[in-house]
């Protein structure tokens, strides 16, 4: 029978509740012709027939192929939630939540499995009363009079309210800031760990006319990137600090369908006197507030190759309050066409658990060429950088000298135009690789990059 054919029938019978047929015809077909999709019906009938141990083993027979599939997410996260088995389900419905944010079933599941987890699972670090009252009476003095308080229902880790300040004349925008997020000690570097700097709380300013009420994506995403990186220093086991950057997506994703930016930048807070960088709690512990400016792609590459203060220079005229239809301050960067297109790269690096930024030459993302040297170097502080860098081996040194030429990217695009560095992504710093005659890579000497 032909497939697409064979899709509508099955599709017909999911909306006329006969799972049961569907189970029956997909497993009287021979075994070669079960691919990925007609697994996945299989799956989602296994689970509307209430046999979710067997939908759990024909999922998980398919991870490899589902890992950027939010209904392979979704579907398990099912199996396992109905299986009484939440704590499995729950990261399970968040992963299918990042893939496909606007689905309300996947919200629903995962607020279900938060509430049976809430009591059991998250151990929430809190601060004490007079903590609190500290931080409140900081956050009225020198952001402005909060008039009321988005509480939190559900509060994994840590508990995260959302202060609201309220437009005025003389500052004519919304301020968000987080309540909570300083509770949580911060895994900062062993050589930073006498400047105070491991508890932090985040801020967005919003314009007048922003509905803060809305859960439509387009209005929701500021509230929702201060939780989620609230809550990322303990989900990742990291620090945020000044400076730092946050990818809000892959690809050419961005943060919502009105909103173009594709990253966030934490900065000192603007336009508030310089006290309200810093707050000292009862007992001595000192918070740190830092404000979100979302960044467009190009400005998160300019940031990466060189740094935040360079890329605060060039967005003096820029406005801290979001505006969306602001302009692109590295907009100069000129577009390119990719020797590969974006639905022809494929998640090739699986278990890599490092930063993943990289740095390669268009020789290679655009000609196409294979990758002729690389090299792997110590990266700054605090960036999402491996330290690799990839070269085609035929680059002059005017062709170099142009910033152009190049772009920051993550390894696994890299792996994608040329699978044969893979196995060398491990080597440790400063070492190097170069492509020899026999058309395979052979350690050289490192030699540090000049600036």
């Amino acid at each position: 029978m032909n497939k697409d054919i064979l899709f509508r029938i099955l599709e017909q019978w999911h909306e006329e509740d006969q799972f049961q047929k569907i189970i029956d015809t997909i497993h009287d077909l021979p075994e070669e012709e079960l691919d990925y999709d007609l697994k996945s019906h299989l799956a989602r009938a296994l689970n509307n027939n209430d046999e979710m141990e067997e939908a759990a083993r024909v999922l998980l027979s398919i991870q490899e192929e589902g890992k950027n599939d939010p209904l392979w997410f979704f579907r398990l996260g099912y199996a396992y939630y109905y299986l009484d088995r939440e704590a499995e389900a729950l990261p399970l419905f968040q992963r299918a939540h990042e893939l496909n944010p606007e689905d309300e079933d996947t919200k629903l599941f995962i607020q279900w499995c938060e509430e049976e987890l809430k009591d059991t699972l998250y151990p929430t670090e809190t601060y004490s009363e007079e903590e609190m009252n500290a931080l409140e009476s900081h956050i009225s003095r020198y952001l402005g009079e909060t008039d009321h308080v988005f509480h939190e229902l559900v509060s994994p880790y840590i508990h995260v309210d959302i202060y609201i300040v309220e437009p005025t004349p003389e500052r004519n925008f919304y301020t968000l800031i987080t309540g909570g997020m300083g509770a949580h000690r911060m895994n900062v570097p062993a050589e930073l760990a006498d400047e105070d700097i491991d508890r932090a709380e985040l801020l967005i300013t919003l314009p007048p006319d922003w509905n803060i009420q809305g859960e439509d994506e387009n209005d929701y995403w500021p509230l929702r990137w201060l939780k989620t990186l609230a809550r990322l220093p303990i989900t990742e086991d990291t620090w945020l600090g000044y400076g730092h950057t946050i990818a809000t997506g892959e690809n050419d994703e961005t943060v919502s369908e009105n909103a173009p930016f594709q990253g966030i930048m934490l900065v000192t807070p603007q336009d508030v006197p310089a006290e309200a960088e810093t707050c000292r709690l009862p007992g001595g512990k000192v918070v740190h507030f830092y404000q979100l400016i979302p960044l467009f792609r190009e400005e998160m590459e300019f940031k990466l190759e060189h740094s935040a203060d360079e890329l605060i220079d060039l967005m003096s005229n820029v406005n801290h309050v979001i505006d969306i239809h602001r302009a692109n301050v590295c907009q100069w960067k000129p577009k390119k066409n990719f020797y590969l297109e974006k639905d022809e790269i494929y998640p090739l690096l699986t278990d890599w658990n490092e930063a993943d930024g990289c740095i390669a030459s268009d020789r290679i993302l655009v000609d196409g060429c294979k990758v002729g040297y690389m090299y792997r170097e110590t990266p700054d502080e605090n960036v999402p950088d491996s330290g690799w860098r990839f070269l085609a081996g035929d680059e002059d040194e005017d062709y170099m000298n142009n910033p152009a030429n190049a772009g920051v990217y993550q390894l696994n695009t890299i792996c994608n135009y040329d699978r044969e560095i893979i196995p060398f992504l491990h080597a440790p710093y400063n070492t190097a690789y170069e492509r020899g005659e026999d058309g395979k890579f052979h350690k050289c000497p490192f030699t540090p990059p000049q600036d």
